[in-house]
């Protein structure tokens, strides 16, 4: 019975105890209960605050886009445990927001509490997305439970039911919100109407993609729903995938629209360095972390976050430290090489469609010098990794150190060169010609599998060493409604969108980026000879598309954010993107070859050296006229074993011990 009320929450207890004395019939005085709460609006809002769940720092670095065909480690996929995963498979919130509806339905004063009735709606559909995403169909629970519920007991919804289940609390939770412009300062960081609609849009763009591509992998996912599987049951009345994308579209178009009046913007204080200093925006103690002094309070594309403060709630793990130990964030080369120049194209392009007649773009810097390939590059990748021109801060103390020596006390602002590339006119340049000691992990940028990622590298002093790094997490911003508005517009467009519908949304986040805008005239009859082909494992030249476009602005914009892996499965190509061989960076012939000794210096010997450093899988060709030509292998097809499946997660054992009525997903 105890692990029947942990899948449900507990709370269960009290009415099954009633009845075992007096003494135990008492209200406790220091805490509130059912009986003695919900008798004002305010404590229906004390209420709705506890439903705030919003994972955070602590709770998530570890799976954010980690193990995907962007990260620089490599997916193997599949393996999953299906004996226990109780943190995932948690009712627990839930309770909570259905404990607030039902006192509602009892309040006599309505208008008094929508706000707080709208939060509840927005959690309980938050819950159960965050779930149907791992397993597909799961129990609704839409009403307080007891131990001897018959939804404890019983089979899973399906994924159809659950869905429908979302939308129609959210489209409540969209009435009863207050728009962000009226909530007050005190107040901000809760969710608002655009906010929700921000969430149902992205709902919406998933399932219906999900339901659009996942069918065609060739493996039935729903089940049965009586030996495997959720089944397929769609309620009456569940929308079409066009109706599911027009409701991703309209409500993506009403938080931009929102957005124009200022209520939300892109967050642009940092010129070209925007992007990276968006992720480590704080305001502790004056330590502002960026040359312009502006901290957390001027970000406005935050729809929803994890708030974090220096002084009251620190984010309580070392980012810098375990980004720049572990590689939480790297980029794999292949994701390196797509994003694209300041004239919107990919850095190797083809106007036939041969990659014979492939050359690079004019704008590209090459691989011959270590700064070569950040020339005129999208500003998000310049951002995202560690550039060997651009100050780094690092996060050990014997980095902080050798900067005071060197009459640049940590950390002291570092204005960029008014460039449009990085060059030796950079200030701190001039000095120390391969700015190492201002970017310790320099030496890593060498390594033949992947780029070291500094994206969330918290600056700031003391903040990378003692757990006190307080800025916010990105739970849903602006860039992706643009995104998802671009999306949505396009699969309805049947792979066709307007140079304006573009304007209105992606353009805005590639001018950010410092890059051209994307066109259709831009892409007309241009064949990107990047494009790695993951079920060949070689490099290739492919016509470009529309929908290609914005699946790759979507990748650059929220790198890291924790969205890949579900944008891999709902688009039908997760076990095609997580399985074969996988190739690193090009170390023949290129700036790599020189290898990194100290803070100070290159020893100007290979950084490859078959004899004292060799590579663990060989290097994929040495013919020069090859694409791939002097790439390391980062992988090799027969070790990654991502299967349709993995597409769901499995049902944690535990729970189908408890309730036999819950069937697995298929294959597990």
């Amino acid at each position: 019975m105890k692990r029947y009320i942990n899948i449900f929450a507990i709370g269960a207890l009290a009415a099954a105890a009633t009845g075992c004395s007096d003494f135990l019939e008492l209200e406790p005085k220091s805490s509130g209960t059912e009986a003695i709460f919900f008798q004002n609006a305010d404590q229906f809002e004390q209420a709705a605050n506890a439903c705030y769940d919003f994972t955070g720092w602590k709770s998530s670095y570890w799976w954010m886009d980690g193990g995907t065909d962007l990260s620089g480690f490599t997916s193997t996929g599949g393996g999953t445990t299906v004996e226990t995963d109780e943190d995932n498979w948690n009712y627990e919130n839930i309770r909570t927001c259905c404990i607030l509806l039902s006192k509602a339905e009892q309040y006599a004063n309505p208008d008094e509490i929508s706000a707080s009735v709208g939060t509840a709606y927005f959690f309980r559909a938050w819950d159960h997305f965050r779930m149907l995403q791992k397993y597909g169909g799961i129990p609704i629970v839409d009403h307080v439970l007891d131990v001897n519920d018959e939804v404890i007991y019983g089979p899973r919804n399906s994924r159809y039911e659950v869905i429908n289940f979302i939308i129609s609390d959210l489209q409540k939770a969209i009435e009863l919100l207050p728009k962000e412009s009226a909530i007050a300062s005190a107040d901000k960081g809760k969710v608002s109407k655009e906010g929700a609609q921000g969430f149902l849009a992205r709902v919406c763009l998933y399932e219906a993609t999900w339901e659009k591509y996942v069918p065609s992998i060739g493996y039935d996912l729903d089940g049965d729903g009586q030996s495997q599987g959720a089944g397929s049951a769609k309620p009456d009345g569940y929308p079409s995938v066009t109706e599911l994308l027009t409701l991703a579209r309209d409500n993506a178009k009403a938080v931009i629209n929102e957005a124009e009046t200022g209520t939300f913007q892109l967050w642009n204080e940092c010129d070209s360095l925007s992007y990276y200093y968006l992720f480590n925006l704080d305001d502790g103690e004056g330590n502002l972390a960026n040359y312009m002094g502006v901290g957390k309070s001027s970000n406005k594309e935050f729809i929803l976050k994890k708030p974090y403060d220096y002084t009251l709630q620190r984010g309580g793990i070392n980012i810098g430290h375990v980004v720049a130990t572990w590689q939480g964030f790297n980029f794999s080369s292949i994701f390196a090489d797509q994003f694209v120049c300041r004239n919107g194209l990919p850095i190797r392009v083809s106007y036939t469609g041969s990659m014979n007649d492939a050359q690079d773009n004019p704008e590209f810097g090459g691989w011959e010098t270590y700064m070569g390939e950040y020339y005129n590059r999208d500003y998000r990748f310049i951002g995202s990794t560690c550039p060997p021109d651009r100050v780094s801060w690092g996060c050990r103390p014997e980095y902080l150190v050798a900067l005071s020596e060197l009459g640049n006390p940590y950390p002291e602002a570092y204005t960029p060169a008014a460039t449009d590339y990085y060059d030796a006119s950079d200030p701190i340049h001039t000095t120390y010609p391969h700015q190492v000691l201002y970017n310790p992990v320099i030496g890593q940028n060498s390594t033949h599998n992947s780029y070291w990622g500094r994206k969330y590298l918290i600056e700031g002093e003391g903040r990378s060493t003692t757990y006190t790094e307080s800025a916010d997490f990105p739970i849903m911003r602006l860039a992706e409604i643009h995104c998802i508005y671009a999306e949505a517009v396009c699969e309805l467009g049947n792979g066709t969108i307007s140079d304006g519908d573009l304007d209105f949304s992606i353009n805005k986040n590639r001018a950010r980026a410092g890059v051209a805008p994307l066109t259709n005239s831009l892409i007309s009859n241009v064949w990107d000879c990047t494009y790695f082909n993951h079920e060949t494992g070689r490099t290739e030249c492919h016509k470009m598309t529309m929908l290609d476009e914005i699946r790759r602005e979507r990748a650059c914009e929220l790198f890291a954010e924790g969205f890949r892996m579900d944008d891999l499965k709902r688009w039908g190509i997760a076990h095609i993107n997580l399985k074969g061989q996988k190739l690193g960076r090009r170390i023949l012939g290129t700036a790599y070859t020189t290898h990194y000794v100290n803070q100070m210096e290159f020893s100007g010997t290979p950084c490859y050296d078959p004899d004292t450093r060799p590579l663990l899988y060989g290097i994929f060709t040495e013919n020069a006229s090859d694409p791939d030509y002097g790439r390391a292998i980062a992988n090799l097809a027969a070790n990654t074993f991502y299967t349709q499946k993995d597409y769901l997660d499995p049902l944690p054992l535990d729970q189908i011990r408890l309730n036999p009525q819950l069937k697995q997903n298929p294959g597990w």
